[in-house]
């Protein structure tokens, strides 16, 4: 039989630290459907987790259609 404790409860432990980290992973080549060119990269977006990595999306860019430095009026679409 466990003795009786009066008073607070114990708090539980803080869990663990858990550390997850999105990625990009190898970027390829792509057509872009918009500018008609081989100007679009992409790749998978990895999430490295303890357990092991999983592919959580995918990211696309396009040199032509997403430049921050052109004016988005004055973009080729």
């Amino acid at each position: 039989m466990t003795p009786r404790r009066y008073g607070r409860p114990e708090a539980p432990p803080p869990p663990p630290d858990l550390v997850l980290t999105v990625t990009p992973g190898t970027a390829a080549p792509e057509w872009c459907p918009a500018c008609k060119a081989w100007t679009r990269v992409s790749g998978d977006l990895l999430l490295l987790a303890p357990g092991g990595v999983s592919v959580v999306g995918r990211y696309a860019w396009c040199e032509i259609c997403d430049d921050p430095t052109v004016p988005e009026e004055n973009r080729r679409v």
